[in-house]
């Protein structure tokens, strides 16, 4: 006979509640970014989480020294890690030995961020690793490792011209492309998408958690035993998720939170840009547990920001002012009907 929340004494109903939030505590959440040396993986992450890991805009500085050595584990908050895997594309005796690490760690991972430099218009290598990952995974393994994939566009500033806006308010900055560089970031995320996504779309399982009793009877959707999981499994363009969200009106956010699994996301660590974006999609795929846990990591857009005083040294901007977020608003809807020459 099961036994509902009402059965319960007020004791026991905090017994029970207690046991799930020291479960929650307990589990581990582990992410992972891989990709080509140089794409700024360990930047990215000193942008999201404030660490210190080691740059160099030379020569690679994630590295595996000895046989048999353990990637490292970067723990960010309690029960959440962040491995930042070595960079393919340092030599072919590295990156043997690498890609097979990968193959070995990436099936423990429960995200995987894919890293590809925006101003890359190559995509043979990255091809080329994806599938020597995967050589040897049974159908199964290969359905796990690309659901739990997400492809990012790295160092989205080096894109110019024409020039990048930073919006100043009081002593906050929040930088935003032209409407030029919009177009081209999505434009290549597109075309990223269609590329490394698409290919393997039937092998994709997107999840998100269930907020909102969902309950539709469509190809592709089911939800799990305890109805807390929705999973899609297929590939979520965006015309699919228009017919969607069409049909489904009440549904809307949770269509989005399953098509944002298979977006490839344009970022910056240097200009912060996208980083609350990425967050986001990370804690969707990590689950609704996660999401409560570390849903200080995404509150308002403080991952967005730079002091403005720290954006002295930066170069190629158009810097703006408003008196508050509408003008902000407003400054973006005028910027949409402008074009931008070198500044």
């Amino acid at each position: 006979m099961e036994m509902k929340e009402a059965d319960l004494t007020p004791d026991q109903l905090n017994l029970v509640q207690d046991l799930l939030k020291k479960r929650i505590n307990e589990r581990q959440f582990r992410v992972s970014i891989v990709g080509q040396t140089g794409v700024g993986k360990s930047s990215l992450i000193n942008a999201l989480f404030g660490t210190n890991l080691k740059t160099d805009p030379v020569k690679p500085c994630t590295k595996l020294e000895l046989e048999g050595e353990e990637i490292p584990a970067i723990r960010i908050k309690e029960n959440l890690y962040f491995y930042d895997l070595p960079g393919i594309g340092e030599s072919d005796e590295a990156d043997e030995k690498y890609l097979q690490k990968y193959r070995e760690h990436l099936q423990s991972s429960d995200v995987i961020l894919w890293a590809i430099h925006a101003d890359n218009r190559s995509v043979v290598f990255d091809l080329q690793s994806l599938k020597k990952i995967m050589e040897g995974y049974t159908q199964e393994q290969k359905t796990v490792l690309m659901s739990k994939l997400t492809f990012i566009l790295t160092k989205a500033d080096v894109l110019h011209p024409p020039a990048w806006i930073a919006a100043k308010i009081g002593n906050i900055v929040k930088f935003l492309p032209s409407p030029e560089t919009s177009s081209t970031l999505e434009q290549k995320a597109v075309y990223y998408q269609q590329t490394f996504i698409e290919p393997y779309g039937g092998l994709i399982v997107s999840k998100t958690y269930n907020d909102c009793n969902f309950s539709i009877i469509e190809d592709g959707f089911k939800c799990d035993q305890d109805l807390k999981l929705i999973y899609y499994k297929g590939y979520m363009n965006a015309e699919k998720l228009k017919l969607y969200q069409q049909k489904y009106p009440e549904y809307q956010k949770v269509f989005e939170r399953l098509y944002d699994n298979y977006q490839v996301i344009p970022c910056s660590a240097v200009f912060r840009y996208n980083l609350n974006k990425l967050m986001l999609v990370i804690l969707n795929k990590l689950g609704q547990e996660a999401t409560i846990q570390f849903q200080k990591l995404i509150s308002g857009d403080s991952l967005d920001q730079i002091p403005f005083d720290q954006t002295e040294n930066l170069c190629n901007l158009l810097v703006y002012e408003p008196k508050t977020k509408k003008t902000l608003f407003e400054f973006r809807r005028w910027l949409n009907t402008q074009k931008f020459g070198i500044w």
